[in-house]
């Protein structure tokens, strides 16, 4: 095994949760959470087939959580994205806290990181919104807008997403909220997690970085590569 592949195998070993948690925790929401589901190797149905606030995807996510688990939740980046007329979501973030509690779960809601793009200042606007539409309810929110999430060589070359190092920090900050003990080594690897889930049926799985679905109208980050001739 090389130096390089050693090092992501640790750092990934060493994200994980202790044993004694990993049967009551679970991952959900956006390509985000994939991410650090990459990173952790909880159960996880996040994907990056548009999961955002405004979209109903996250319901049929949290129903499939058993009843008493510690559920962590990506979610806000698909719709910061769309800018300030996608930032109305008052009314939605409070269905999505009432079905965690009907779910019986316990909910860590984790927010829109940093992103290298323009519309960063509605991923913090957003960010600003939901830690305070949460504060003192029944779901805890998890601020990713550390200036930490703003460096260049924690993300991907989209901007948008991030390196295993970037996800298992993610990972760090979460678990450190929810009490959970966790070990995360400081790795010089800064490997682009690849999306490696199971995609929708009919749709082909081309093992390229995650990139998050639009909002209809939104302009789309760059055009698909033309495939090969036959």
């Amino acid at each position: 095994m090389s130096l390089r592949r050693l090092v992501v195998c640790l750092l990934v070993a060493l994200a994980a949760p202790s044993a004694a948690f990993a049967d009551d925790l679970r991952i959900i929401g956006d390509s985000i959470g994939e991410g650090v589901h990459l990173a952790t190797n909880l159960p996880s149905p996040a994907n990056r087939f548009n999961v955002a606030i405004y979209t109903p995807f996250i319901f049929k996510q949290l129903s499939e959580m058993p009843r008493g688990a510690t559920v962590f939740m990506s979610l806000g980046t698909n719709d910061a994205v769309g800018g300030a007329a996608a930032l109305g979501v008052h009314d939605r973030v409070e269905q999505i806290v009432a079905a965690a509690e009907a779910q019986g779960v316990k909910l860590y809601w984790l927010g829109p990181p940093c992103v290298l793009k323009p519309w960063e200042i509605y991923s913090k606007k957003l960010d600003e919104m939901l830690a305070a539409q949460l504060a003192g309810g029944s779901a805890t929110y998890v601020s990713l807008q550390d200036p930490s999430f703003c460096e260049r060589s924690l993300h991907a070359p989209d901007g948008v997403h991030f390196t295993m190092a970037g996800y298992a920090r993610m990972w760090q900050i979460a678990a450190s909220a929810a009490g959970i003990p966790v070990v995360v080594a400081v790795a010089s690897e800064h490997k682009t997690v690849r999306h490696v889930g199971k995609p929708p049926s009919g749709k082909k799985n081309t093992n390229k970085i995650i990139h998050h679905l639009r909002r209809p109208g939104v302009a789309k980050p760059a055009t698909p590569s033309k495939p090969a001739p036959k």
